[in-house]
């Protein structure tokens, strides 16, 4: 008889033990997760902040380590003009060109137009500029942010490295722009954390 109550007991103080998770088991699942990593980020060092936008600034400025609010502003100006900052730094669209990819495979959209938008900036300050985190964005017509293209083809190349004081760097970025906004877009160039954004409003051609 002892041990068909010894049995019991086992039995029921394993049935016990699964019957739901444990307090410290709740408390780890119950426990808020970190704040989400966006994929926008140029690099481990920034992230998008969540910044209202205005109309001289349409695109929340990336927050830069050791960054604050920036200090040097500049007013937009037209695709074909220049966007000139108080200490000298100078940025413009040297050029835009404009073709179709090709190639076939993963990630590929053979037949889809883009935009090649040949970039430059001038450093008139007295400092170096970092252009290791520079992020471009396109926003069509109705102010929808425009795809990216990465195409062979279209022979694009980022800004990068230090611009040292009088030097100019130049890069080429291409945006999968429909035809149907090409008379009307908004370009965006946000470079570091002390200058606002350089904004360029106009058609492409």
């Amino acid at each position: 008889m002892s041990a068909v109550v010894l049995a019991g007991v086992l039995l029921s103080g394993c049935t016990s033990g699964s019957t739901g998770p444990s307090p410290a088991a709740s408390t780890a699942q119950a426990t808020p997760t970190d704040s989400p990593v966006t994929s926008a980020s140029p690099d481990p060092t920034s992230k998008p902040t969540t910044a209202a936008t205005t109309k001289a600034q349409p695109v929340p400025k990336v927050q830069r380590d050791g960054g604050g609010t920036p200090t040097i502003t500049a007013r937009p100006a037209g695709t074909d003009g220049r966007v000139s900052y108080s200490d000298g730094v100078k940025l413009r669209i040297r050029d835009v060109t404009f073709g179709k990819e090709t190639k076939e495979g993963p990630g590929r959209f053979p037949g889809r137009a883009y935009a090649v938008l040949a970039m430059e900036i001038s450093n008139g300050s007295a400092r170096a500029l970092s252009l290791d985190t520079v992020v471009i964005t396109v926003l069509d017509s109705k102010g929808k942010q425009v795809n990216p293209v990465y195409a062979e083809e279209a022979k694009v190349n980022d800004f990068a490295g230090e611009l040292k004081p009088g030097g100019t760097a130049k890069a080429n970025y291409a945006f999968a722009v429909p035809k149907s906004s090409y008379s009307k877009v908004t370009v965006v160039v946000d470079f570091d954390g002390v200058h606002t954004s350089a904004v360029f409003r106009g058609g492409l051609s």
